[in-house]
């Protein structure tokens, strides 16, 4: 892969998406662009970035040439409020993976949150990651397939736990559908078959999946369960299915963890305000980038609420929606600690592998730094509500305590 040329060609994460659309087949591009049903949340999660305007303050004295995006988030020191959410089955975008994601979020100064769904160990990714890396659970192999990953994570080094409340399953996700894509995930004879026609179209793509083994592994889910005798990769999805991860899970968590314990996918007070009281040190509002259920609040709006029912007791973050620097100032704003970022870094590795993430990163880092010079601000902590206007019908619901800075 020319990962030169195609990083030069990113200007904007849009252009890490038509980079990677040209360069995958189309059931993989699918699985990163596509939502659940008809989309309609994840077009929404954008519609609300869109509809927040700014109030910048002119000729504003002392802001520096470079401000200020250094932040502290979920025990994390951060170079920038971005953080690369978990992503699944990256290995098929480009053979890097999380590993070439948590490279490139070290070198820029942040963290990448390792999936559950990875295509690489947990140890790979720690060790890319060097101390600078948030761990994701889904429940795979129930409790006890479950806490054997999160001692893992732990000693391997993972400084969070982001544990994914929203996916009790997956979503109706019908571009996969169409493809004949569902879990697990194998490459055999019949997939071979099916796919040929679109990877045909992508030789290059071919080509480093070849020298990759065709691997659909998801390492988390092997040898889970009594070392003896231990669960199929199928045994454990199941387990997950039947008894996903519940508020009543949370006390185990923190002690088996024995560091932040965060709930992601929060998009209510109610669910908040369990949360805290079950014990999460943080919550990340996530509707999943609409890719779970259809037709839920875009991640933006539900953020209010949250802040207005736990701000002044956890740190809050947020993701879905987010495409521009400009997305992760109005998130600030109104109250986010940080944002994660999902299909943007997927997009940049399936372009140009970590150099590609390497650039989104800087993209939305220059993206940043620019909104916060022409809004008037020295820093990220400086950002207020009084930034940004919504719009008349969002709730009312206003961030308390120190989230209103």
């Amino acid at each position: 892969m020319d990962t030169s040329r195609a990083t030069s060609r990113i200007r904007t994460v849009d252009d890490a998406r038509r980079i990677a659309r040209r360069r995958l087949p189309r059931v993989v591009f699918d699985y990163i662009d596509g939502a659940a049903e008809t989309e309609t949340t994840m077009h929404s999660n954008r519609q609300a970035f869109e509809s927040v305007g700014f109030v910048p303050s002119m000729a504003a004295p002392g802001v520096p040439v470079s401000p200020s995006l250094a932040t502290t988030v979920f025990g994390s020191q951060l170079a920038m409020p971005i953080v690369l959410a978990p992503v699944g089955f990256t290995r098929a975008m480009s053979p890097g993976g999380d590993v070439a994601g948590a490279s490139a979020a070290r070198a820029a100064g942040t963290v990448a949150c390792m999936s559950t769904m990875s295509g690489h160990s947990i140890e790979e990714v720690a060790a890319a990651a060097d101390g600078h890396g948030w761990f994701q659970l889904y429940g795979l192999g129930g409790r006890v397939g479950s806490e054997q990953l999160v001692r893992r994570a732990r000693a391997a080094g993972f400084t969070a736990l982001l544990v994914t409340v929203d996916t009790p399953q997956p979503g109706n996700r019908e571009r996969d559908l169409h493809h004949g894509v569902s879990l697990p995930l194998r490459f055999n004879r019949q997939t071979a078959v099916r796919f040929a026609p679109q990877a045909l179209l992508r030789p290059r793509w071919v080509a480093g999946f070849a020298r990759d083994g065709f691997s659909t592994r998801l390492p988390c889910a092997d040898g889970l369960g009594d070392p003896g005798a231990p669960m199929t990769p199928d045994e454990a999805l199941l387990r997950w299915f039947v008894s996903p991860v519940t508020w009543d899970d949370f006390g185990w968590l923190r002690e088996a963890f024995d560091g932040p314990v965060i709930a992601k996918g929060v998009l209510s007070a109610v669910d908040a305000r369990r949360a805290v009281d079950a014990g999460a040190s943080g919550i990340v509002v996530s509707n999943h980038g609409g890719r779970q259920l259809d037709s839920v609040a875009p991640s933006l709006v539900a953020l209010r609420e949250v802040l207005g029912e736990v701000g002044g007791e956890v740190e809050v973050a947020l993701d879905s929606g987010i495409r521009r620097g400009s997305d992760v100032a109005k998130a600030l704003a109104l109250g986010a600690k940080a944002v994660l970022v999902g299909r943007p870094w997927a997009f940049g590795l399936a372009a140009a592998g970590e150099p590609g993430v390497a650039r989104v990163l800087e993209v939305l880092r220059a993206e940043l730094e620019r909104t916060l010079r022409l809004l008037g601000v020295r820093s990220v902590d400086e950002l207020r509500p009084a930034h940004v206007t919504v719009p008349e019908h969002w709730s009312n619901a206003r961030p308390k305590g120190p989230a209103a800075r």
